[in-house]
């Protein structure tokens, strides 16, 4: 069974994991900046923002995979052009299965209206995960080969979809409970001593943000193996 506790240790637990993933804050904190700024300037926030997308993407499409392929460095380096290139490469795969989910859940949520504050929050909570199970199904078909014609493969979506939809489910909510607890705390400490308007704040944050995009790109990989490794292994024999 895929785990959360195993992806951390598999990624965390490499060497130079965490100054890597210092150094992708970086970029993240100075776009949170520009977004956040009081003139934004749209523009260069809109370039920026597709190609650190990219990139990004492209950095958890390759820890995936370094996963699924038992590479001995999971989280990769400073290697843009292959970062690039799989990111590209897994927009064009998940990128209807992404708009799926967020038009569908948009949609979907319109018609929640119980009267009841608490319970209509429940249900859309329910309706995103339920349509976030698409895009957890097509990311976890695509790292398998990297192949984007295989990502849209009816019948491995199929079978992927209801454990996409529980463990992604899961994994969203385990990683909230901890966050609140962990990073939490520590906001909290901030806001009582130093309050939200510093940078180092920002800066954790945006680190904290990167540990789990990696730990959820290692734990798809895992559920990616468990739905798919028995059966290509077999036909592999065959």
């Amino acid at each position: 069974m895929a785990s959360i506790k195993d992806a951390y240790q598999s990624t965390i637990g490499e060497s130079f994991t965490g100054l890597k993933l210092i150094l992708w804050s970086i970029p993240l904190f100075w776009f949170r900046e520009l977004i956040m700024a009081d003139k934004p300037n749209l523009a260069l926030i809109s370039t920026l923002g597709v190609a650190f997308l990219i990139f990004i993407y492209g950095f958890l499409i390759e820890i995936s995979y370094n996963t699924i392929a038992k590479n001995p460095e999971i989280v990769p380096g400073a290697n843009f052009l292959s970062m690039g290139f799989n990111g590209f490469l897994g927009i064009i795969a998940t990128g209807i299965y992404i708009a799926i989910c967020y038009f569908g859940a948009n949609f979907a949520c319109r018609f929640v209206k119980t009267g009841e504050a608490a319970l209509d929050m429940t249900i859309e909570i329910m309706i995103w995960f339920l349509f976030l199970g698409f895009a957890f199904a097509g990311y976890i078909i695509f790292i398998r080969r990297l192949n984007v014609f295989e990502a849209y493969n009816p019948v491995k979506f199929i079978k992927a979809y209801p454990e996409a939809f529980l463990s992604g489910a899961y994994l969203i909510v385990k990683l909230v409970l901890i966050n609140a607890l962990v990073v939490g705390f520590i906001s909290y400490l901030f806001w009582l001593f130093l309050g939200f308007d510093n940078y180092l704040i920002k800066f954790i944050w945006c680190i904290t943000i990167m540990y789990n995009l990696t730990i959820s790109a290692n734990y798809l990989a895992q559920l990616s193996e468990e739905i798919f490794a028995f059966e290509e292994r077999l036909n592999e024999k065959n």
